[in-house]
């Protein structure tokens, strides 16, 4: 379970109707929630999406799982890129399941200088705060992607980013992959989501990217298990 805290130059007031407003001193923006918004951000705070899903499945029982998942997803990906609320436990340099690399001449020129591209992109992001990282992210979908990629285009970055990590000197792992391949996705004009997930007993941390809604995974590696809760979806 992955929680979210409230970050420290975001101030927070209650009001009587159950609204919650939020001034965040970093941007100097105000943002307001309703009292439906105010309960999923506390539940969020408390426990992690996977709670705040389950109390509003029993409040709101006429409304599809997939739906309330999806609305609660948003949310926290809104809150996140607007600086509102930050992983407590950052996800980077953390990893859950084994990467293996593709085997040399498996994947096209093109893949490679697009993915070449979008490493170094992935790297200066990730050493941004996490909010920014994001809202970089979705920028360059909003500019480049036209169209929801298929799974083999997502397949075909992934390998690609796998070969092009192999002359970085430093870490690269899920988190640098996965952002890598979506990056690169993007650049070729195509859409697929880069997700965070969490896994307990034992805690891990693991990133991924998803095609039509299911995960892709290179054929060399381990499938994502299905302990993993996807908690962001971007």
């Amino acid at each position: 379970m992955t929680r979210f805290v409230v970050p420290g130059p975001v101030h927070t007031t209650s009001h009587a109707d159950g609204s919650l407003t939020l001034l965040n001193l970093t941007t100097g923006q105000w943002h307001k929630l309703n009292r439906t918004g105010n309960e999923l951000f506390s539940a969020i705070c408390a426990n992690g999406v996977d709670t705040a899903v389950g109390i509003f499945m029993s409040r709101y029982p006429q409304v599809p799982q997939r739906e309330i998942r999806e609305q609660a997803e948003t949310c926290l990906s809104a809150l996140v890129e607007r600086g509102l609320l930050e992983p407590e436990s950052p996800v980077r340099g953390s990893g859950g399941v084994p990467i293996a690399l593709a085997p040399l001449g498996a994947v096209g020129l093109k893949p490679r200088l697009v993915a070449a591209v979008a490493l170094p992109v992935a790297l200066l992001l990730l050493r941004l705060p996490f909010r920014v990282t994001v809202r970089g992210f979705k920028f360059v979908k909003r500019r480049r992607a036209r169209r929801v990629a298929t799974r083999p285009e997502a397949l075909q970055a992934l390998a690609a980013s796998k070969r092009v990590s192999r002359f970085h000197p430093g870490r690269v792992a899920c988190l640098e992959l996965s952002l890598t391949a979506a990056l690169a996705v993007a650049l070729r004009g195509g859409e697929v989501q880069w997700c965070l997930g969490v896994a307990s007993d034992p805690q891990a941390f693991h990133a991924w990217i998803e095609a039509d809604g299911e995960p892709v995974t290179d054929p060399f590696d381990e499938p994502i298990p299905a302990t993993y809760q996807r908690v962001l979806a971007v």
